[in-house]
């Protein structure tokens, strides 16, 4: 291309300021889907960020035709069929091998609402902030979202360890010894292994394991610093900075969980996915943010946690 000035091209970049103003015209307008609409597609995004139970049990958004009736209530709820008991047999070439007529156990997932605090601000006085109002949102509510999920979920796995102590080892230091007993205290249960849950700052103590010990992708973590994916003896590794969740039991400084791979541990279902709400009334302004979720645990075997003194 010719360097004469005339031929020059300028892109222009759209203030935080011209997003504001667009998201007050829309509602002003009546188009409050419309603005809801582009600050749910940020809020989902950064919830999938946040929370890391999504990582562990991926959600699956279901209609209502996939529900199922309870007798007693109106309340909304999922039968899920667990696999049966089933064994190998041999077969020899001209014979069949032993048949079994089973009657398959279940597990219902029942669904709750998560909403975020509710906010209330004037026309005006949003059209003066120059950040994006969309990631205020999601600072000021989906953290929040995401922080209620994790604690749901490993309330649940927690209380299903205590009533199994034997799915729970201990260990004096992070090493990979400790992590080796907690992985063959799954395997001896013959199932997978699919991911470990810890906390950041729990990660952070791989940095004093030799480069053999953690593998190639932990210690380019902490090398370069640039590599997401998150892996420890080749176990795909789940972090969070909710350590008042993921917090050490027991007296131990640390807690590391272990799960198998989601269709061998339970489900994650969505009602509705998070969502932005949005009405006004005069110059006053409102939203929150709400989500229809469950999740259900259909194999309590495939959790396990490593104690860290």
């Amino acid at each position: 291309m010719s360097s004469d000035a005339r031929y020059s091209t300028e892109t222009e970049k759209v203030s935080a300021q011209q997003i504001n103003a667009n998201f007050i015209r829309k509602i002003e307008n009546g188009q409050k889907e419309a603005a809801a609409e582009e600050g749910t597609a940020f809020i989902r995004s950064k919830l999938r960020q946040e929370a890391t139970v999504r990582e562990i049990l991926p959600p699956v958004l279901i209609g209502p035709d996939e529900l199922d009736q309870d007798v007693n209530s109106d309340q909304p709820r999922k039968i899920v069929e667990k696999e049966p008991d089933s064994y190998a047999t041999f077969v020899p070439f001209y014979g069949t091998g032993d048949r079994t007529v089973f009657s398959g156990p279940r597990y219902e997932v029942r669904f709750g609402k998560v909403e975020s605090q509710r906010f209330r601000k004037q026309k005006w006085e949003l059209m003066s902030y120059k950040n994006d109002i969309r990631k205020i949102l999601s600072d000021n509510s989906v953290k929040d979202m995401a922080e209620q999920e994790d604690s749901k979920f490993f309330g649940v796995i927690d209380a299903i360890l205590a009533a199994a102590p034997a799915q729970v080892v201990g260990a004096p230091a992070f090493s990979a010894s400790a992590f080796k007993g907690l992985q063959q205290n799954m395997i001896n249960r013959k199932i997978p292994i699919g991911k470990f849950a810890m906390t950041e700052a729990c990660y952070v103590e791989s940095i004093a394991l030799p480069y053999t010990a953690v593998g190639q992708v932990a210690s380019r973590h902490y090398d370069e610093g640039v590599e997401e994916k998150k892996e420890l003896w080749g176990i795909p590794t789940v972090t969070t900075i909710h350590n008042n969740i993921v917090t050490g039991h027991a007296g131990s400084t640390f807690s590391v969980y272990e799960f198998a791979p989601a269709n061998f541990l339970g489900n994650f279902f969505l009602l509705q996915d998070a969502t932005l709400y949005i009405e006004q009334r005069a110059d006053i302004i409102s939203f929150h943010s709400y989500e229809g979720i469950g999740i259900g645990i259909g194999n309590s075997y495939g959790v396990s946690r490593l104690d860290i003194a």
